[in-house]
Parts: structure tokens; C-alpha cells; sequence
């Protein structure tokens, strides 16, 4: 048969042929799956969907955070962080609008997320301008702010709705690509039919067919790995945390369902951690934002290296953390809590040539057998995780049966109890003269209503929560001074005050607090270099007038960074006290030593005095009198007392005097 075919007939077969493979290989990418490259286009535009959906969502929960910050604080840097991240949220949504106006149902869902967005935005700002223009109204302030939240609620919840409908789209898309039929087949039948009519054709191209084939075949591949690298990049943007790589609210859900269901058939018990940073927004207010992120980052990953790889953790808010364990019993969920906490405390983040210390307080609980949700699981953790706050942090606690659960007091009931000062008193704790021996003054001390709220820590960081810091703080010097009253010897007092305190009290109003007639009593205010916020030459006004009107300043809780350096040059303080860290074992630690040798030496150039404190054995004094240290505090010298030696209300005080002068040799 093909001795029968001319030249002629030959050369035009297998051009022919040959003009339907080039056909073939230009176009097959669209024959082969018709909406493919729109499939890979609308693939691009959903990352780019999600991208600004979980940046919205990041930069609103952040405005709220500012917005609270300010009501409480009347800070007006909070309400210029606050329009900033309004301003983010406005891009992103404009970046939104632009990005699918074509399709009708997505505008709509992001014409409405944009107008709920705007009507929180506004109602956060109209309790910002009662703040700013009328102060601390609580009761317009707490309406206002019920206001803002159900708003706020309401326009988070739109976007996390509007992120996942966008994410089910995106399945659905991706199975109707996975349905589409392979024309592969239907290709090669048409091709073999009309090569049958061109007979030679088939054996002259059959290897630029072959050819072809192969490159459809990589084609495919191609575009099959590109739909399953978008469709993994998208679930981690839909599950993760973008700042942690964590697990976010949406991933922990499923991760609980996961969880709930084999729990369930194995009857398995599931556990529930809550985790908190302590004091988080000081540090973000003092450090920035992006020493914030920093930490945020570290946290995960020291939790993450205490943790199982079949548990999961999740970040669910600004700074807190949830932590599943499944297949554990109680007892094993408090090791892990206290071994997350003890990885933050016992290990400081270094930022720059300084140590930032940070704790962390948990709450754990048993989960039931059936969950109806995310919000169950921190219901129950967090009525741990308050009672670790309330009883001075940096601890873990384990929720209670509904039964034992006690009924915890109200916001209300607490700042009513910090404002009345008949609740607190003062302990005293005995400043020793290390050249003689002798006792040359006290640190008084405040102590709060009995209970969680004893400790000093405890009692003001409720102050600082509920905005009442600066009048239960005066209210704890004039107490102090109070307690000075009929000390008729020579005798110096230290008394606490907060850095903010001095500079929100007018310095006149200050000063009529000190006895005019001070009957040879010496006062010493004290500001703990650790609650200086930034450069503290704000504070060298205040400091230098307290100085000219004969009330000594100190410096408390000194370490060896350069930030402490810099505050004893700017303030020069007339005495030094160093952190008891820097104190205790000093003889048996010549590092210890040497920072001690430089930090008299600076100490010296300013005229101050140095106070050591946390002394605890007899070895160091020696050393540290020997190093330039004047005076000494801690434990060696005695427990703290309850009145102060020499006061009326204290018999045989000339007796007790003496004995806690001689305390340092028994």
C-alpha cells in the first residue's frame, strides 16, 4: 500500500500531520482542561483575599487594644497607635475593593464588612472623645464601650465568616478542576481516526506525537502541583497564626474537633491549657511593638519545645496562648504548665545589651467528653488562669468543679477594697550601716487588705488595671509617713513611690505631704529603676526639687545594664540600690564582684551612697564593704517588723533597738 503512494501524496500526509501536532503542542494547555490557567489566576486572587482578610483582622484587634488602652489610661500615644491601625484596616479594605469588582456576591460581602468595620470604628472613637474630653466617666465610658464591643464583635466576626466562606470556595473550585474529564483520550482518538485516513502520515510524525504527548503529560503535572502548592499555602493562612506560625482560633477549632472525636473513640482524656504573659502591655508600651512581636515569637517556640508533637498550640489573642493535650491525665498537664513556666521565668529574652524578664501564669482543666466549642474550652480555663492572676502571678493553677468554684469578686468590689486605706499597713524592714554595725534606718513597706492581695506586686498591679495607681500610691506614702510619728532619734526613712506618681502629682502638693518639723527624721523616696518607662530625664525636674527641699532620692533595684547607668548619670541620685541578684553569693562570685567594684566607682563619681540589698550571709560583707558598699538590706539582719522600734505604740522599743542592732552577730 504505501508503494502505491506518490512523493507527492507522501510530503502532503506528512505535512498534514505535522501541522496538526504544532496545532496540538500551541494549544493543548487550554484543550486539555478549559479553565485551568482561570483557575490558577482566581487561585492567586484568593491569597491575595486572604492576605489582606487576616491583616484586617490582626490591625482591628490591635485598634481595640489602643482604644481600651486609652479609656483606662487617657495616654494620648495610645489614641495616635489607635488611628494608625484604623488607617492599616482602611488600606487593606480599599485594597479589598479593588481586587474583585467583577464579582457581585463578594462586593457585597466586602461592601458590609467595610460598613461594620466603620460603624465599631466610630463607635470605639465616640467613647474615646468622652474619655479625652470629660476623663474617667465610668458609667458613660462603660455603656459606650458595651457599645463598641458588640460592634467590634460584629465586624470580626464578618471577616472571619467572610475568610472562611472565601476558603470553601476554594475547595469547591478545586474539585470541579479535579472532575473536569481528561481530553487526553478523547485527543488521541480523534488523532489515531485521522491518521488512518492519511495512512503514512502516522509513521513519518509518530515521534513528534510521542512528543507532544509528553509535554501535555509535564504540562499537567505542572499545573496539578501549582493548585496543591496554593491550595497548602491557603490552609496555612486560614489555620496559622501569621506573626507565631501557631496555630490561630480557626486551626485550634479543628484541632479540637480532631481531637474530641478520637478522644471519643478511644476514650482518651483531652486537657486544656491557657497561658498568659504577665504584664505584656508594659512591655509593649515601654519597649515597642516590634520587641512585642519578638517575644510573642520567642514564647511560641519555648512552649513548642516543651510540648509533645501530637499536642497542638494556638495563639487566641494578643497575648495569650491555648495549648490541647490530648490522651493526658491532670497530673501531667501541671508538669507541662509548670515546665512552660518555668522556661520563661528562669530564662530573660536579651534585648540589646539588656535582660527583659518575663513570666507567665497558666490555667489548666479537664475537658468533658463532649465540647460543644472553642469558647467551652477557654470558659473553663480561664476561671484557672484568673485565680493564678489574682494570686500574684507567675503560677499555675487548676480549674475547680462547679461545685468547689468560688465566687470571685467583683471589678467593683476590688478597687472599692484598694480605695480604702484603713485596709492597709506597713511593715518595716531594718537598713543596716555596714562600717558599724548599727541600724541607721527602715525601708517602710506596704502591705494590702489580707488575702490575694496582700503582696505589694499583687494589689498595685490591680491599681494600674483599674486606673487608681497614682491615689492608692499617695495614699501609701502619707501611711508610711504616718507610722514615722514619735520617732524621736536620729533615724532615716525609705519610703516606695512609682515614677508615674511623682510625675502626676504636682511637686508643691508632693512635699506638703513631709512633716515640717521632722524632729531629726531623714526621708528617702525611692523609684525602682525597672518602672522607669524609656529615658528617664522626665523625671529629673521632680527629682531635683524633691533634692533642694531635703528629701533624699534613691534609685532602687539597680542592675548593670546600660539603661541603669544612664538613669544614676541623668538623676544622680544621693543613694544606689542594687538588685538582690547582684548581691547575694557576691564572695563566693568574683563576676559579681567586679560589676559591684564599677558600679561604686560611677556611684562614687555622683557622690551617691550604695544600699545593698538581699544580704543572706555573713560572708559578703566583708567583700562588699570592701568594695565602697555603705549600707546593707536582707534577711541576715532580721524578718520584717511590725512597728517600728521607738514608736509609742511599741514597749521596750530602746531594747528591741539594741537586739536588732546586734541581730547581724547571733
Amino acid at each position: 500500500m504505501l508503494s502505491g503512494w506518490s512523493a507527492e501524496k507522501k510530503i502532503v500526509s506528512g505535512f498534514g500531520v505535522a501541522l496538526i501536532a504544532v496545532a496540538l503542542a500551541l494549544f493543548s494547555p487550554y484543550m486539555l482542561h478549559p479553565g485551568a490557567r482561570e483557575i490558577k489566576q482566581w487561585v492567586e486572587q484568593r491569597q491575595k483575599v486572604f492576605d489582606n482578610l487576616q491583616a484586617i483582622l490582626s490591625d482591628f484587634r490591635e485598634a481595640q487594644l489602643y482604644q481600651r488602652d486609652f479609656v483606662l489610661s487617657g495616654d494620648l500615644r495610645r489614641a495616635d497607635d489607635f488611628n494608625e491601625a484604623i488607617a492599616r484596616v482602611n488600606e487593606r479594605l480599599f485594597s479589598l475593593r479593588t481586587l474583585d469588582a467583577s464579582d457581585t456576591l463578594m462586593s457585597e460581602q466586602f461592601r458590609r464588612l467595610e460598613n461594620e468595620v466603620g460603624s465599631s470604628t466610630s463607635a470605639l472613637r465616640a467613647a474615646m472623645s468622652v474619655r479625652k474630653e470629660k476623663g474617667f466617666d465610668r458609667a458613660r465610658l462603660t455603656e459606650l464601650s458595651d457599645n463598641a464591643l458588640v460592634q467590634s464583635n460584629t465586624a470580626v466576626t464578618t471577616a472571619e465568616k467572610l475568610q472562611s466562606d472565601q476558603f470553601k470556595q476554594l475547595e469547591q473550585r478545586i474539585s470541579q478542576y479535579s472532575s473536569l474529564p481528561n481530553y487526553q483520550v478523547l485527543v488521541g482518538v480523534l488523532l489515531i481516526t485521522f491518521l488512518a485516513l492519511l495512512g503514512l502520515g502516522t509513521f513519518l510524525m509518530s515521534r513528534n506525537w510521542q512528543n507532544t504527548v509528553d509535554l501535555l503529560k509535564d504540562e499537567n503535572k505542572h499545573l496539578d502541583n501549582q493548585l496543591n502548592n496554593a491550595k497548602d499555602h491557603l490552609d496555612k493562612l486560614a489555620n496559622k497564626d501569621l506573626l507565631t506560625e501557631v496555630l490561630n482560633v480557626r486551626g485550634l477549632e479543628q484541632a479540637l474537633i480532631a481531637e474530641q472525636n478520637r478522644a471519643g473513640r478511644a476514650g482518651a482524656q483531652l486537657m486544656g491549657m491557657l497561658l498568659n504573659i504577665d504584664n505584656f502591655s508594659r512591655v509593649n508600651e515601654g519597649l515597642g511593638h516590634a520587641v512585642g512581636d519578638v517575644i510573642l515569637k520567642e514564647l511560641s517556640r519555648r512552649i513548642g519545645n516543651t510540648l509533645r508533637p501530637s499536642d497542638h498550640i494556638g495563639r487566641i489573642g494578643r497575648d495569650e496562648f491555648m495549648v490541647l493535650l490530648p490522651d493526658t491525665q491532670l497530673a501531667y498537664a501541671m508538669k507541662v504548665a509548670e515546665r512552660i513556666r518555668l522556661s520563661v521565668s528562669d530564662s530573660p529574652l536579651r534585648n540589646a545589651s539588656d535582660l527583659i524578664h518575663l513570666t507567665v501564669s497558666a490555667g489548666v482543666a479537664t475537658l468533658p467528653q463532649k465540647v460543644a466549642s472553642l469558647e467551652e474550652v477557654l470558659t473553663l480555663t480561664r476561671s484557672a488562669l484568673k485565680r493564678s492572676k489574682l494570686s500574684g502571678k507567675n503560677r499555675v493553677s487548676v480549674a475547680r468543679d462547679g461545685a468547689d468554684e468560688e465566687e470571685e469578686p467583683s471589678t467593683r468590689d476590688i478597687v472599692d477594697m484598694m480605695c480604702d486605706a484603713s485596709a492597709f499597713r506597713s511593715v518595716f524592714q531594718p537598713i543596716i550601716d555596714l562600717s558599724s554595725e548599727k541600724v541607721a534606718g527602715y525601708e517602710i513597706l506596704s502591705r494590702g487588705p489580707d488575702g490575694a492581695f496582700e503582696s505589694p506586686a499583687d494589689f498595685f498591679r490591680i491599681c494600674v488595671e483599674n486606673n487608681i495607681l497614682t491615689t492608692v500610691d499617695i495614699a501609701c506614702v502619707k501611711m508610711s509617713i504616718a507610722a514615722t510619728v514619735g520617732i524621736r532619734e536620729n533615724m532615716r526613712f525609705h519610703l516606695n513611690i512609682f515614677p508615674s506618681t511623682l510625675i502626676d502629682t504636682p511637686i508643691e502638693q508632693l512635699l506638703s505631704l513631709f512633716p515640717a518639723e521632722k524632729d531629726g527624721r531623714v526621708f528617702c523616696l525611692e523609684i525602682s529603676e525597672q518602672q522607669f518607662v524609656g529615658d528617664p530625664t522626665y523625671l529629673r525636674e521632680h527629682v531635683n526639687a524633691l533634692k533642694q527641699a531635703g528629701i533624699l532620692v534613691a534609685i532602687d533595684d539597680v542592675g548593670f545594664g546600660r539603661s541603669s547607668l544612664e538613669s544614676l548619670i541623668l538623676l544622680e541620685p544621693d543613694l544606689v540600690k542594687v538588685d538582690r541578684k547582684y548581691v547575694t553569693g557576691v564572695a563566693k562570685e568574683p563576676s559579681k564582684a567586679r560589676l559591684m567594684k564599677r558600679l561604686a566607682n560611677v556611684a562614687k563619681s555622683l557622690g551617691s551612697e550604695i544600699v545593698a540589698e538581699g544580704i543572706e550571709n555573713k560572708d559578703d560583707i566583708p567583700i562588699l564593704k570592701e568594695l565602697g558598699v555603705h549600707y546593707g538590706q536582707g534577711w541576715l539582719f532580721g524578718e520584717l517588723l511590725e512597728a517600728l522600734p521607738g514608736s509609742p505604740s511599741t514597749s521596750g522599743s530602746r531594747r528591741e533597738s539594741e537586739q536588732l542592732g546586734d541581730m547581724r552577730n547571733a
